[in-house]
């Protein structure tokens, strides 16, 4: 679903820039040309969202993100559409094409905020909704 967008479109909006997808979407898109907007809800998160390579930095909380993204697009906003079952073999093609190269590449790369044992999965929920990490947040065992 992300890579047809990718391909269909010279524009993408990732909402949520500095979430473990958006930071990955963020890569990827790059990755294939495509000119990225990011969202996000603190300047920290938004420079690192610019450090990964996104061309337009949002902040959601303080900026209509959907006028400027229209203003910076000459009114032509992006946008992800769903996919039917239809198109899963699709998408799995164009993810074993664009993805999995990119990752062997080392051009995309999982972003880790921190990794916590699994004693302390309770710890681990309450950073996540206190939404002040980047990337993902790792259980082990």
């Amino acid at each position: 679903m992300m890579i047809y967008c990718y391909i269909s479109y010279r524009n993408i909006e990732v909402h949520g820039g500095s979430s473990g997808i958006g930071t990955f979407a963020i890569q990827i898109a790059k990755c294939r040309g495509v000119r990225v907007f990011a969202t996000a809800g603190s300047d920290e998160k938004l420079a690192f969202c610019k450090k990964l390579g996104a061309d337009v930095c949002i902040n959601y909380k303080t900026e209509d993100f959907v006028a400027r993204v229209k203003e910076e697009t000459g009114g032509k906003a992006a946008g992800l559409r769903s996919r039917s079952l239809e198109n899963k073999a699709e998408i799995i093609s164009e993810v074993e094409k664009y993805v999995w190269p990119a990752i062997t590449a080392g051009e995309v790369k999982p972003v880790i905020h921190k990794y916590f044992p699994l004693s302390e999965a309770a710890e681990a929920h309450q950073l996540m909704e206190s939404s002040q990490h980047i990337g993902k947040i790792m259980l082990i065992p």
